[in-house]
């Protein structure tokens, strides 16, 4: 059995405070996605924008288990659908490697949040971006900046 804490879980419904499932194959998780697939699609554009940012941050950072896997699946889905999220392909990136090394800094419509990779190959399942693509920065000037007076 897994638990999962619900303040870990995507939910922008909240309706729920907490969630516990005991049967993995169970309907639960589709219900729920199906709760708020439909709250979503009552959202206008920039909202929903705003909430696959939120879902993207949820996926990315928490590792997701099979007590809702199924659930982020479709949830993915649905952005997808509406063309958003395309970059991102499978909720759980596999890692092949166990040394951490970039520093990974996301801003997203308002949303900073950071996230440690161990290789590009899982980097670029979570950005869609070749290496070349992406903007490396030393972190000394990224968190350390110098403020000029005059």
């Amino acid at each position: 059995m897994q638990v999962d804490r619900a303040k870990d879980i995507y939910n922008p419904i909240e309706t729920s405070k907490y969630i516990i499932d005991f049967e993995l194959d169970s309907t639960e998780q589709t219900d729920r996605a199906a709760r708020v697939i439909e709250y979503l699609e009552t959202l206008n554009q920039a909202a929903l924008v705003d909430e696959s940012v939120k879902f993207f941050k949820w996926i990315i950072l928490s590792h997701i288990t099979r007590t809702n896997l199924n659930y982020a699946k479709l949830l993915l889905k649905f952005f997808h659908e509406n063309g958003m999220l395309l970059h991102k392909r499978r909720v759980n990136n596999v890692q092949k490697q166990q040394t951490q090394r970039y520093l990974v800094m996301f801003t997203m419509n308002g949303h900073v949040f950071t996230k440690t990779y161990n290789s590009i190959r899982e980097l670029r399942a979570d950005t869609g971006k070749k290496p070349s693509q992406i903007q490396c920065h030393p972190t000394n000037e990224l968190f350390c900046k110098i403020l000029k007076t005059k």
